[in-house]
C-alpha cells in the first residue's frame, strides 16, 4: 500500500522565497505541495477548511504574525505540525514559538540538507530547532532563577527520554539507544504528558526549557 502524501502549504510575504522554497520540496518524498500563499489570513482559511497536513510558514507576516497564526492552527487543529522559518529572531520569538506550539523553528539560511532533516524528524513526529535557535534556548535555561519544579518529578528513565526528545531524536532512535521497545517509549512519554501538563512533544520540550532539565 502506498504511503499517503501529506499535504503541505507552504507561507511567505515573498513569492521568490516560496518558488524557490517549493522547488527544493517538490522532490521531497512524502510531500504534496498545495499552492504556496503570501498571507496569514489566507492560510488560516485555507486550513481551517481544507485538508491541510503540514505548514511551513514564515515568522513575519504582512497581516497577522507567524505566533498569531500557530496559536489559531493550533486551537483549531493541533495535529497540524508546522514548521517555522525565519530570517532571524531573539529570545523573545524563541519563547514564544515554543509556547504557540510550532514543532520545528529555523533560520532561511539553512540549506536544503537541513531543511530536508527538519522536515523529516517533524512529519515523523518529532521536532527540529536548528543550531541558533537551540543557542537561544540553552542561554534561556542559563538565565532562568531556578527551575520551576524539582527533575525528581520524573523519573531517570524519563529524564533521559526527555533529554533525547529535545534533541530531536526519534522514538526509534531513543529505543536504539536506550536499548528499549517503542511501545515502552510510548508508555514513559504518555507518564511525561501526564506529569507535565504537555499535550505533545512539543509541551516536553518546553516544559524542559522553562525548568532548565536538558543539556545541549
Amino acid at each position: 500500500m502506498c504511503k499517503r502524501m501529506l499535504k503541505t502549504l507552504l507561507v511567505d510575504d515573498h513569492m521568490l522565497f516560496l518558488d524557490g522554497l517549493g522547488s527544493i520540496l517538490e522532490s521531497h518524498e512524502g510531500l504534496e505541495l498545495l499552492p504556496p500563499v503570501t498571507r496569514g489570513k489566507e492560510a488560516l482559511d485555507i486550513i481551517l477548511n481544507s485538508d491541510v497536513d503540514f505548514l511551513i510558514t514564515d515568522l513575519n507576516l504582512p497581516d497577522i504574525s507567524g505566533v498569531d497564526l500557530i496559536l489559531k492552527i493550533k486551537k483549531a487543529k493541533p495535529e497540524i505540525p508546522i514548521l517555522v522559518l525565519s530570517m532571524d529572531c531573539d529570545r523573545k520569538e524563541v519563547k514564544q514559538i515554543l509556547n504557540a506550539g510550532a514543532e520545528g523553528f529555523m533560520l532561511k539560511i539553512a540549506g536544503k540538507q537541513e531543511l530536508c532533516k527538519a522536515i523529516q524528524k517533524i512529519v515523523n513526529g518529532g521536532t527540529y530547532y536548528s543550531s541558533e535557535i537551540t543557542a537561544i534556548m540553552m542561554e534561556l535555561i542559563k538565565n532562568s532563577s531556578e527551575s520551576n519544579v524539582s527533575s525528581n518529578y520524573l523519573t531517570t528513565r524519563e529524564m533521559e527520554i526527555l533529554d533525547l526528545i529535545c534533541k530531536e531524536y526519534s522514538n526509534k532512535e531513543i529505543s536504539e539507544k536506550l536499548f528499549i521497545s517503542v511501545s515502552t517509549i510510548e508508555t514513559h512519554r504518555s507518564s511525561m504528558f501526564g506529569k507535565t501538563g504537555s499535550k505533545n512533544v512539543v509541551g516536553l520540550v518546553r516544559y524542559a526549557v522553562e525548568n532548565a532539565l536538558v543539556t545541549w
